[in-house]
C-alpha cells in the first residue's frame, strides 16, 4: 500500500523517473483525479484551523476554488425540562472561496418545537426559519495574523403565538450582521481568534420586545494537533441590546458558548460533535440563546464535505488512488434485510434501490458516495401494519422519508482488523403533526473468509418519549459466485419481540442489477422499523441497482 508521507527517492534513473511521476500526476489531474504523492497532496479545508467553528467565526478563509458544504443539528437533552427526545434544530450550508481573498457563502436553519421551558406560563409550537447570504473578505494575512470582515443579509420567519405571529401578520423580516474576527496564529497546532460583530434585528414584534442591534465580542480558540483532529471552543457576549428572550419573555443579556471537536473521516469529509447553548447558526442568529433563558446544555453534530479532485486533494488516509474492489466485496457495500453494512460504497457510486413487501410495506432509496468512507441516503418507506405492533412503538404506519449518511471510521478491505461505520439518520412521517424519528447505527462487520461475513449492528432509535435499543447481528454467506445467504436477528429492549430477517440475494451476470427476496418480521426496512416486529410473517421482494458515475 503506497504512502502518503513516503519521500520520493531518486536513483540512477531519477531523472526518468520524476518525468514518469510528474507525468503520471498531470494525466490524474486531467482526468479529475487526485495524485497521491506527497509534494502533490493540497491539504483541503478541513486539515487546517477552519473559517469557522460551529458558529463562530475566525480570521481564516477557504482557499481559492475551495467548496464546503455542511448539515447538522442540535438539540436539548431528552428528557431534562423537555419530555420526550427534546427540540432540534436543523441546518445546513455551504461556502466557496472566489478568490484567496474573498469568500461567499449561505446558510439556513430551521426549528419547530416548543421552548424547552414555558415562557409566562405556555409552551407553544413556534417556528423559526432562517436563510443567509454571506460574504468574507481577508484584510489581512501573514504568518502570525489573519483578519477579515464578513456582512450577511438573512431572512427571518418567526411564527409564536407568544409574539401574535401564529397565524397573524410581521412574522417575516429582513435582518443582518458584520464582523470583524482576529486570529493570531500561535503555532501550527494553536491559534486563538478575537471576534467583535453586531447582529441587527427588529426592536419589536407586534409590540413585544424583541431583540433589536445586538454589539458583541467573542473570544476563541482552536487546537488542531494532526491532520485529522480539531477541537475547539468560544465565547460571546452581547455589550448592548439583547440575546435572550426570558421565562417572562423580556429581553436579556447571556454569554454564547461552544465547545467541541472535529474528526475528519477523510481529508474531504468530517463530523463535528459539540456542546453550545446557542439557539443560531447564521451569521446574525449566532449570538441568540436558546429560549428561554438560554441556560439549556445542546449538543449537536454537523457534518461537513469538501469536494474538489481537481484541487489536488489527497483521497485519502490510506495512500490509495482506487479502491481494491472484489465483486464479493462491492456485493458486501449493500445494507441487508434489516441490518445496515458497515462499508460504504466505492465513490462515485449512485444506488437506487425499491422493494414490496406483504401488509403494505413498500418503498425506495436514493443513496450516492461523493467519496471515500462516506455515502448520503435517502429513502421513502411506507411501514408494515398486521394491527399488532403494541401502540406508542411507532409514531405511526403513515409513509415515512429519512434523510442519512454513513461514515466509515474502519475499512477491513485496506488493512483495519474489522469494518466499522457510523449510521445516523433523521425521519418524518407524512401525517399532520409529522412526526420527528431519530436512528442511530454502528454498523460492525468482519470478513472472516472469501465466502462468510459476520456483521454485529448496534441501533438507538427514538420518538417522543419512546426510546429503542437493539443490537442485530447477521451472516452472509455466498453460496456461489453472485449468490448469498443472508440472515439476521434483532433483539430489542423492553421486552419487545425479536426482529429476524433471512433470504437469498442473487447478482444478475454481467450487470450491477441485485435481486433479492426474503423472509421477515420487521415492519420495515430502514431505522426504527428494523427494530419494531409484527406478528404475520412478512415476504419482501426487491431490487438494486448500482451506477458509478465515474467510470
Amino acid at each position: 500500500m503506497a504512502d502518503l508521507q513516503r519521500p520520493i527517492i531518486t536513483t540512477s534513473r531519477g531523472k526518468a523517473n520524476a518525468v514518469t511521476l510528474s507525468a503520471a500526476s498531470l494525466a490524474i489531474a486531467l482526468l479529475g483525479g487526485t495524485s497521491v504523492l506527497a509534494q502533490d497532496a493540497v491539504g483541503t479545508p478541513l486539515e487546517t484551523h477552519g473559517d469557522r467553528l460551529f458558529n463562530f467565526e475566525t480570521g481564516n478563509l477557504l482557499p481559492k476554488g475551495a467548496l464546503k458544504l455542511w448539515v447538522g443539528s442540535h438539540q436539548t437533552q431528552p428528557g431534562i425540562s423537555t419530555a420526550g427526545t427534546g427540540n432540534q434544530i436543523y441546518y445546513g450550508g455551504g461556502e466557496w472561496g472566489v478568490s484567496d481573498r474573498f469568500q461567499l457563502g449561505a446558510t439556513f436553519q430551521y426549528f419547530q418545537d416548543p421552548p424547552h421551558s414555558p415562557i409566562l406560563g405556555s409552551s407553544p409550537d413556534s417556528q423559526f426559519f432562517t436563510g443567509s447570504l454571506q460574504g468574507k473578505y481577508q484584510l489581512y494575512n501573514d504568518a502570525r495574523w489573519a483578519i477579515a470582515a464578513k456582512g450577511s443579509v438573512e431572512y427571518l420567519s418567526f411564527e409564536s403565538t407568544l409574539f401574535g405571529t401564529d397565524p397573524g401578520p410581521n412574522k417575516s423580516h429582513l435582518v443582518g450582521s458584520f464582523q470583524l474576527p482576529i486570529t493570531y496564529k500561535a503555532s501550527d497546532q494553536l491559534q486563538f481568534h478575537f471576534t467583535p460583530g453586531i447582529s441587527v434585528f427588529p426592536s419589536d414584534i407586534n409590540g413585544n420586545a424583541y431583540y433589536g442591534e445586538v454589539a458583541y465580542a467573542g473570544a476563541g480558540f482552536s487546537w488542531k494537533p494532526n491532520q485529522r483532529w480539531l477541537a475547539y471552543g468560544s465565547v460571546n457576549t452581547p455589550l448592548s441590546g439583547g440575546n435572550t428572550i426570558s421565562s417572562t419573555q423580556t429581553i436579556t443579556k447571556k454569554a454564547v458558548w461552544n465547545l467541541g471537536a472535529r474528526y475528519n473521516v477523510s481529508p474531504k469529509a468530517a463530523v463535528d460533535l459539540f456542546v453550545t447553548n446557542a439557539w443560531g447558526v447564521t451569521p446574525a442568529t449566532s449570538i441568540l440563546t436558546f429560549f428561554p433563558d438560554g441556560n439549556a446544555t445542546m449538543i449537536g453534530a454537523t457534518v461537513t464535505y469538501t469536494p474538489g479532485q481537481g484541487a489536488g486533494y489527497r483521497p485519502n488516509y490510506r495512500g490509495i488512488t482506487s479502491e481494491p474492489q472484489s465483486a464479493r466485496n462491492a456485493s458486501l457495500q449493500l445494507d441487508g434485510f434489516s441490518l445496515a453494512s458497515a462499508d460504504t460504497l466505492s465513490p462515485g457510486t449512485v444506488q437506487i434501490s425499491g422493494f414490496y413487501g406483504a401488509d403494505d410495506n413498500a418503498g425506495g432509496a436514493l443513496i450516492f458516495s461523493p467519496d471515500y468512507d462516506g455515502q448520503v441516503e435517502f429513502v421513502v418507506e411506507t411501514p408494515a401494519n398486521d394491527g399488532s405492533v403494541p401502540a406508542g412503538i411507532v409514531p405511526n404506519f403513515n409513509a415515512r422519508y429519512w434523510i442519512g449518511t454513513k461514515l466509515r471510521l474502519m475499512d477491513q478491505n485496506n488493512g483495519s482488523r474489522f469494518s466499522l461505520s457510523l449510521h445516523p439518520m433523521l425521519g418524518r412521517d407524512t401525517s399532520a403533526g409529522q412526526t420527528g424519528v431519530l436512528y442511530l447505527g454502528m454498523p460492525m462487520s468482519y470478513k472472516a473468509n472469501d465466502r462468510a461475513t459476520i456483521t454485529a449492528n448496534p441501533k438507538f432509535a427514538a420518538w417522543g418519549s419512546t426510546e429503542l435499543y437493539a443490537l442485530g447481528l447477521g451472516l452472509n454467506y455466498q453460496v456461489a459466485r453472485g449468490f448469498e445467504a443472508i440472515a439476521e436477528v434483532t433483539p430489542v429492549s423492553d421486552g419487545l419481540d425479536m426482529v429476524w430477517a433471512a433470504g437469498l440475494r442473487y447478482q444478475v451476470p454481467n450487470s450491477t442489477l441485485h435481486l433479492d427476496l426474503h423472509a421477515t418480521n420487521a415492519i420495515s426496512r430502514y431505522g426504527i422499523g428494523t427494530m419494531v416486529a409484527q406478528d404475520n410473517v412478512k415476504i419482501a421482494f426487491g431490487a438494486t441497482m448500482l451506477f458509478n458515475l465515474k467510470r
